[in-house]
């Protein structure tokens, strides 16, 4: 019995790495806002959307890809209802390179077709030919690879909503 005893001291709360909006992230009416502290990013995605977030360690090129599965969560009828996708978004580690042409000729090819994009506030960011995005901010290199055309024309309509720390 005496490890069962009941102590009159809270339970330790976990903290979550994910922040919701309203700290430091602010989204337009009728969405809702990411801020992933310890990547150094921070998003909005519409508020219908249900997800479920894992990450996982990558060695080449070296950081980590936090994954979402993503289902638009609106009333059957409606307009999106159902629409489904899978997100990517790699946070990997500069290393020595300037820019990203020598960036992603380093770590994902060379010879990709990359063109200029805004994205947030990134210092340099391209879009491949396949529809990755790579974003360079002070601290890393950001890609983010959507799956599924609904989820990715959703994404697409928010890239200025992106802060990288």
């Amino acid at each position: 019995m005496a490890g069962c005893t009941l102590s009159n001291s809270p339970a330790p709360a976990p903290a979550p790495s994910i922040r919701t909006e309203g700290q430091d992230v602010n989204c337009p009416a009728g969405d809702h806002g990411i801020d992933e502290v310890q990547f150094g990013w921070s998003w909005c995605y519409p508020s219908s959307w249900r997800f479920q977030e894992r990450l996982q360690p990558t060695s080449t090129p070296s950081g980590v890809d936090a994954t979402f599965d993503i289902v638009n969560d609106l009333p059957a009828g409606q307009p999106g209802s159902g629409d489904f996708g899978f997100l990517i978004v790699g946070t990997y580690e500069i290393g020595t390179a300037a820019d990203l042409t020598s960036w992603t000729a380093a770590n994902i090819g060379p010879g990709l077709q990359l063109t200029p994009i805004t994205w947030g506030n990134a210092k340099e960011a391209v879009i491949d030919g396949q529809g990755r995005r790579f974003a360079l901010t002070a601290s890393h290199v950001v890609e983010m690879d959507v799956r599924g055309d609904a989820i990715a024309a959703e994404m697409a309509k928010r890239l200025d909503s992106w802060k990288f720390d």
